[in-house]
């Protein structure tokens, strides 16, 4: 896990080594997090790195732009 802020923004970042998400399935949880995210003006991935695991990216504006 990493949080860090700069450029306006704070980004936090969890890693796992796992076997990653599974295409198909219930998702509620995921877009949740998602629409959390861009209702403050923000984003949220889910990243399947090539090395496997999942990672998940949730990036939000920092008040006054940095």
């Amino acid at each position: 896990m990493s949080l860090r802020a700069g450029s306006g923004e704070v980004v936090l970042t969890v890693s796992d080594n796992g076997a990653g998400i599974a295409a198909p399935g219930r998702r509620s949880g995921l877009r949740n997090l998602d629409e959390r995210a861009c209702g403050v003006g923000g984003s949220f991935t889910v990243e399947s790195p090539q090395e496997g695991g999942s990672r998940l990216v949730r990036r939000a504006p920092l008040p006054g732009g940095g």
